[in-house]
């Protein structure tokens, strides 16, 4: 290949003898011209590239952010998750569009969206809602930027507001058991006994088949997660590549388990296959708004508990006890469906002594 000259881009002489120079056109196709002679090809390029920035230039100047949302609308409702659509939506729909929509793509500015989020703020919202818009936005910018209707994302450029970390209340191995205690009787006891030995975040216990729940090698396969939304309920793949797993049953869900079928079977409700392992009353997919404020809570208030979430109960209790027994963070990282143990570490460090073996649920609760 011949050396290309300063300025001249990408040219190079064929085996036919003529120069062939190559770019990038206003779609992100690749395209050629030819000439003789090397000047004559670079002259072609350069005119060739003009035409297309000003083409790009034209598409940039005329078209605004809210007609861009418009397309990447159709792109998102394709490529995102239900829920992750229904957010990305309601974020653009109540917050974005109202105060920037009307702005052409190519003028937005740093200063715009830094003045959206104060804005934003002003009016009452929280650091966490904020950075949620600035997630929406940037991710949508991201891909005006792969579309070549803008040449960078200003949102790199904004400062979003700080999130304080969240203090996470999980319990102790004595408040682990008065809670599972005053969860004896209830419909949902086999559901607390596996969130708080396993770890499986509320959707996955939702998703859960009895064709996944290997009693005999006490082994329950993670597979999907039930989602609830604007438009129902739907069983979906988990949330990352890593929430599909197998995690190891201590005997206290087991036994929970078996006792949990045969109250179905009782209610006369089909059980194996792929059913549901946690239904309502009427054989439903649970619904865990109702599973919070109906069953959750109230046994808070009989243990003598104090108020917390359900995932702080269940899935942070699950972590730290197995960290307070020495069990290898790896092996937790891995049972909680996390890619990264240096975010575990992070977050739970304090609760972690050193290393141990598995069995640490039924040695601590049983």
């Amino acid at each position: 290949m011949a050396k290309r000259g300063n300025g001249e881009g990408s040219i190079r002489r064929r085996k036919d003898g003529r120069y062939e120079g190559r770019y990038t056109n206003g779609a992100g196709r690749q395209r050629s011209v030819y000439g003789k002679t090397r000047k004559e090809t670079a002259k072609k390029l350069a005119e060739a590239q003009r035409e297309g920035r000003a083409d790009t230039r034209t598409v940039r100047a005329t078209i605004t952010v809210r007609e861009f949302f418009a397309e990447y609308d159709a792109v998102a409702r394709e490529t995102m998750k239900r829920r992750g659509y229904e957010t990305y939506h309601d974020v653009a729909r109540l917050h974005v569009l109202p105060e920037i929509g009307g702005k052409r793509l190519a003028d937005l500015s740093r200063e715009d969206v830094q003045r959206l989020y104060g804005r934003k703020r002003d009016a009452g919202l929280s650091a966490a809602r904020v950075r949620r818009i600035h997630g929406v936005l940037s991710s949508a910018l991201n891909t005006a930027v792969r579309w070549r209707y803008v040449g960078r994302n200003v949102c790199q450029d904004v400062s979003p507001p700080r999130v304080p970390q969240p203090e996470i209340r999980p319990f102790g191995k004595d408040e682990a058991r008065r809670f599972l205690d005053a969860a004896k009787g209830d419909r949902y006891h086999a559901l607390y006994v596996l969130g708080v030995t396993s770890g499986m975040r509320l959707g996955e216990l939702g998703g859960l088949y009895w064709s996944d729940v290997d009693p005999d090698r006490r082994m329950v396969h993670v597979q999907r997660a039930l989602v609830t939304g604007r438009g129902g309920q739907t069983f979906e793949p988990p949330k990352t590549r890593g929430s599909r797993r197998s995690v190891s049953l201590a005997r206290l869900a087991v036994d929970a388990l078996s006792e949990h079928r045969e109250r179905a079977r009782r209610e006369g409700r089909a059980v194996g296959g792929a059913r549901p392992v946690f239904t309502n009353g009427a054989g439903k997919p649970i619904n865990p708004s109702h599973v919070t404020t109906r069953s959750f809570k109230p046994i808070l208030r009989r243990a003598g508990l104090p108020d917390t979430t359900f995932h702080a109960a269940t899935r942070h209790t699950c972590t730290c006890i197995l960290l307070l027994e020495g069990v290898n963070p790896k092996s937790v990282a891995m049972q909680m469906g996390w890619s990264s143990v240096a975010f575990m570490l992070e977050t739970y460090a304090r609760f972690m002594p050193g290393w141990g073996d598995g069995g640490a649920m039924d040695a601590a609760l049983g």
